[in-house]
């Protein structure tokens, strides 16, 4: 059997892309899943795979690589933000952003797991946000999706343990891409303001929370903050 492969949800997002970027893929196999018209980093070990997140995920094409690894890590990068007051949210856009944010991660969980029981060991990582968790004004469905996603990784975390396989999340605070760098400038300035620090986050960080989490075995349950003290 084959060493290790990477199953990764959410393949267009900027904080993916960018560890793509900086080449912390190179040495593993990875399928990434997207739904985006974004332009992708190319690598010879990423295969790409658009699939509708409105839609059920089927990747029943894939069963026959997945039973070829001993070691299958599961990230979910997926993420929508909607932002708009709760009175003026439309009933389609609510359920367009929790399909994305919240159903894909349930469905592909319930894809991998079994695959990842055989193997006696296995690791998911969601990739959540703690602004989006504290919440604030116009983020009913981002925060309703985030939060309803790490209570599925608590759940996983508690009944798959006893097949080695780990569940845990990883919240970000703001780095220098995507959702922050779209941000008008007197709240990128209030944000900044804010972190301690008084700046963005590198990606190389979330790599090496990644990395931590892939070579800990007891580390589960786990809400690992990457945001500079930002709350």
């Amino acid at each position: 059997m084959k060493k290790k492969i990477f199953l990764i949800s959410g393949g267009s997002s900027d904080i993916f892309q960018n560890l793509v970027k900086e080449n912390y893929f190179n040495k593993s196999k990875v399928i990434a899943i997207f739904n985006s018209k974004k332009k992708l980093i190319k690598n010879k070990n990423i295969e790409y795979l658009k699939l509708d997140y409105k839609k059920k995920i089927n990747l029943k094409i894939y069963e026959e690589i997945f039973i070829k690894y001993k070691k299958i890590i599961f990230i979910n990068f997926a993420s929508k933000k909607t932002n708009e007051i709760f009175l003026n949210i439309n009933k389609n856009d609510f359920m367009r952003d929790i399909n994305i944010n919240t159903l894909s991660y349930f469905s592909i969980c319930q894809f991998i797991i079994p695959f990842m029981i055989k193997n006696n060991w296995g690791r998911i990582i969601n990739i959540s946000s703690t602004g989006g968790e504290k919440g604030d004004v116009g983020t009913t469905i981002y925060t309703s999706s985030k939060l309803a996603s790490n209570g599925i990784t608590n759940i996983l975390s508690k009944e798959f343990a006893r097949f080695g396989i780990t569940s845990n999340t990883i919240k970000l605070g703001n780095f220098n891409t995507g959702m922050f760098l779209n941000l008008n400038e007197n709240l990128k300035k209030k944000i900044l303001n804010e972190i301690p620090s008084k700046k963005t986050g590198q990606v190389a960080n979330i790599y090496k929370a990644i990395n931590f989490i892939l070579n800990s075995d007891y580390t589960n349950n786990a809400n690992i903050n990457i945001d500079g003290g930002y709350r």
